[in-house]
């Protein structure tokens, strides 16, 4: 039942796009709340352990209260919304907090050897396909059938239309997704789950399927055409192989020169998609821009930067159901600190950041048990979600928000097993000495 439900799980997470591309006669909203309705059948059908539920509480401990305090704002901040649309509320207050039931959830169903290695298999075999798909979309013209974005109100919006590079004509690949950022996020954050759970498993079948899907997944990263894609997805991935001590072995040595050959013949198989990215990056004033903007993941800077409500416009109301619910905001915003500020004022931003901050710090901890308990690999993908937190749309980007979180499971479980581990060695270095074995000393 496990294997089956966590297959279900990552499908309506990253087949969701297929189902809005190809099937336009069921509603979109359909295909975007499957995934939370897996979840929530999860939850009730596995009832995550208690001793699961205290180690998560344990590696967030000191932030419990800030969590707590950024839940009842944003439920207070319904009543801004009221006027307008109790709807879009109850949306956003899923995105803000559905999610975080997934690592106890995630975790509870990789506590058998058996279904982890499914659930693995599973990860792999996603990665391989929207992989391959993706190589196939870019290699295709922009206005193709297998280069639809979506479809709104009937008519098909392809990449020729919205996402090609400038520089190539190529077309900016969006895989199973429906649009180019469900596809980045999948490929910064799959691929160094991936390589720690292939590194960390002793069955070398699935070492080497987990592998190979790290190579593919890596070897298309370029095709999104996105800059940021690139530069957060490979540092993660040499961030991962660091921690891990793939430098320092001999076998260490060799995955990171065959994925480095496996990158170069992707790239001369496919030079447009590298052209692409390069060619982005010698716009200097869009990139100073970009980079200007990624400062304001720090709270003075943003508050000082964005315009913004001081008591902000209501939970939900930068949502984007609010296009079709013909609800404005009066603050045009897109990356999501400043919806943070327009929706919940500064004051419930600096909530969010810091509960945002209890996460990071949870992932810290974590890997200082797993390299603790010798789980280097495992440790390395802690510290690489550690690294992402603040880069990432975690509320506003349902698919980075769903991946990040399932990661957070695979990692819980890794840690889990680290701390009885770590605590059963200390047991039985506290055990007193045999009479037998004392005798013979």
């Amino acid at each position: 039942m496990q294997t089956y439900w966590f297959f279900a799980l990552m499908a309506s997470i990253c087949l969701e796009g297929l189902g809005r591309k190809y099937l336009p006669g069921i509603p979109s909203i359909a295909f975007y709340l499957t995934k939370d309705v897996v979840l929530l059948a999860g939850f009730v059908m596995f009832k995550p352990p208690e001793s699961l539920t205290r180690i998560s509480r344990w590696l967030f401990r000191g932030f419990g209260v800030v969590w707590g305090a950024s839940f009842l704002w944003t439920l207070a901040e319904v009543a801004n919304t009221a006027p307008h649309s109790l709807l879009l509320a109850a949306i956003g207050l899923r995105a803000y907090w559905l999610w975080w039931l997934a690592p106890v959830v995630i975790a509870t169903v990789l506590q058998s050897p058996y279904h982890r290695r499914r659930a693995i298999y599973t990860l792999a075999f996603m990665a391989i396909g929207i992989s391959a798909l993706a190589a196939l979309q870019f290699a295709s013209p922009p206005d193709s059938a297998v280069n639809v974005y979506s479809v709104v109100d009937g008519e098909a919006l392809h990449a020729s239309e919205v996402g090609t590079v400038a520089s190539t004509g190529r077309a900016r690949v969006s895989g199973t997704f429906s649009f180019l950022s469900g596809f980045t996020d999948f490929t910064i954050l799959v691929p160094t789950l991936l390589l720690s759970l292939g590194l960390e498993t002793r069955d070398r079948r699935l070492r080497a399927f987990s592998l190979l899907a790290t190579l593919c997944t890596a070897a298309v990263l370029p095709m999104s055409g996105s800059r940021a894609s690139v530069l957060l997805g490979l540092g993660v991935l040499g961030l991962t192989c660091w921690t891990a001590g793939l430098f320092f072995t001999v076998i260490g040595r060799r995955i990171v020169i065959g994925g480095i050959v496996g990158v170069v013949l992707s790239v001369f198989a496919y030079p447009d998609a590298l052209l692409g990215v390069q060619s982005r990056f010698e716009d200097v004033e869009e990139t100073q821009s970009r980079l200007l903007l990624a400062a304001t993941i720090l709270p003075p800077v943003a508050m000082a930067t964005f315009d913004y409500p001081m008591a902000g416009v209501g939970t939900g109301m930068t949502q984007n159901a609010a296009v079709s619910l013909h609800i404005d905001s009066g603050y045009p915003c897109e990356v999501e600190i400043h919806r943070y500020l327009v929706e919940l004022g500064p004051f419930g931003f600096c909530l969010l950041w810091a509960t945002k901050l209890g996460l990071l710090v949870a992932f810290v901890r974590a890997h200082s048990i797993l390299k603790q308990a010798g789980r280097r690999a495992a440790a390395g993908a802690a510290l690489s979600y550690a690294a992402v937190i603040f880069f990432g749309n975690l509320t506003f980007d349902h698919i980075w928000q769903a991946l990040l979180f399932v990661g957070a499971g695979f990692i819980l479980a890794e840690t889990k097993t680290a701390l009885e581990s770590l605590n059963a060695g200390r047991a039985k270095l506290a055990e007193p000495v045999p009479p037998a074995v004392a005798q013979s000393r």
